[in-house]
């Protein structure tokens, strides 16, 4: 179950960013990305 939850995790990640991506894309603000995807800013900034 341990392999599972760390798979849901990942993938929950990994949206996070591509919401990011497509928010930045869109010209939204990035305290408001960062906001709303609750990344932290150096992740963001590794976009």
């Amino acid at each position: 179950m341990e392999g599972r939850e760390e798979g849901r995790e990942e993938g929950i990640r990994a949206s996070r960013f591509e919401i990011a991506r497509n928010l930045k894309t869109m010209g939204v603000a990035t305290e408001m990305i960062i906001q709303a995807t609750k990344l932290t800013t150096e992740e963001f900034e590794h976009l």
